[in-house]
């Protein structure tokens, strides 16, 4: 269990991060609440299950995923927390992509630790070449 501070919040933020490269379903299953909304910065969203369920069949691949910028405000039990990624995944018709966004992602602290509750990623524009 992680503390109740900003230390505990990019701690699991990290976490998370490694079950991704990892595809450690079970480590995300416990950062994740059930309530969980993804928005995607390509568009789309997904639910806690849908979003486990493309990682488990292999649509949704990490290779790679990198967390930059990372800002953190705790507030009571609620974290919020504003970064900036850049992944190379590969997606349901097997092409690698590279992914650029920024994202706020909203975490509650409870008895078993923080807990993603949503996510919501914004692409960066392309840089030039």
């Amino acid at each position: 269990m992680t503390d109740n501070n900003e230390q505990g919040l990019r701690a699991a933020e990290e976490a998370r991060r490694l079950a991704m490269v990892a595809n450690d379903i079970d480590s995300l299953d416990s950062l994740l609440d059930d309530s969980l909304f993804y928005g995607h910065s390509i568009g789309g969203a997904d639910t806690k299950q849908s979003y486990l369920d493309k990682l488990r069949s292999g649509s949704l691949q990490y290779k790679a995923v990198e967390f930059n910028d990372v800002s953190v405000r705790v507030i009571g039990t609620v974290g919020l927390l504003r970064a900036s990624m850049r992944a190379s995944v590969i997606g349901k018709d097997g092409t690698q992509r590279h992914v650029a966004n920024t994202y706020l992602g909203a975490w509650e602290h409870g008895t078993s630790g923080w807990k993603l509750l949503m996510v919501q990623g914004t692409a960066l524009p392309a840089t030039p070449a």
